[in-house]
């Protein structure tokens, strides 16, 4: 084989080798693609939730809809940069790990606080007939002592034998769903200038079920 036979060899198989990383490239952005437009349209209930993805994720085993929720702490970043990171607009859903025996989890973060508001028991029946009980907790994000318009409702599974083999032994890590989404009753900004903005200001906090008073100055670490 000449020379140029070689070259000739060599452009021919860089081409290949070309061709083959850009469809590699179409394929991932097609993927990444369809796991956005899933968290886009989802829009599950609380007993969709639980059932069919808090418990598979605790179990071990995949979820109804593939990608609909992330793995990722969402007090990484400000709620709207961190559905900025992944593709979503006005909600997203996300896995975030816990441990036992760490049980605090700083929620400072972007200049603000996600401040905890009601916490919510609730229990959710399988189609089997198990009763799997759990709790939201739902927190509010601060920035100066303004409310944002931001919501995180965090779902814990409360009786780990709902997953959990009476032969295993209780893990530290464990996992919890947490919704983030733009609340459509926003609360005002908090004033102390008039007795009658900071009542209107409180009613509307209480309506988004965000923490008032003592609770609304306090940069939780829970």
């Amino acid at each position: 084989m000449g020379m140029a036979d070689e070259v000739n060899l060599m452009r021919a198989k860089q081409e290949e080798e070309e061709e083959e990383e850009e469809e590699e490239e179409e394929e991932e952005e097609e993927e990444y693609g369809d796991c956005v437009a899933a968290a886009d349209l989802f829009d599950p209930s609380e007993d969709e939730l639980v059932l069919h993805f808090l418990r598979p994720q605790l179990r071990g085993f995949p979820p109804r809809v593939s990608g609909a929720v992330v793995e990722a702490d969402p007090c990484s970043a400000a709620p709207w940069d961190l559905l900025a990171r992944y593709g979503l607009r006005d909600v997203g859903h996300f896995f975030a790990a816990r441990g036992r025996t760490r049980p605090s989890v700083r929620r400072s973060v972007g200049g603000g606080a996600w401040m905890r508001g009601a916490v919510k028991p609730g229990r959710s029946v399988s189609e089997l007939g198990l009763v799997v009980r759990w709790a939201r907790a739902k927190f509010c994000f601060y920035m100066r002592q303004r409310s944002t318009g931001w919501v995180m409702e965090e779902y814990e599974i409360t009786d780990p034998r709902c997953y959990r083999r009476d032969d295993e032994g209780e893990e530290d890590d464990y996992w919890v769903l947490c919704r983030v989404r733009k609340s459509s009753k926003t609360a005002a900004v908090m004033s102390s200038t008039t007795m009658g903005n900071t009542s209107l200001m409180r009613k509307r906090m209480l309506a988004a079920g965000c923490p008032v008073g003592v609770e609304a100055e306090r940069f939780l670490l829970f």
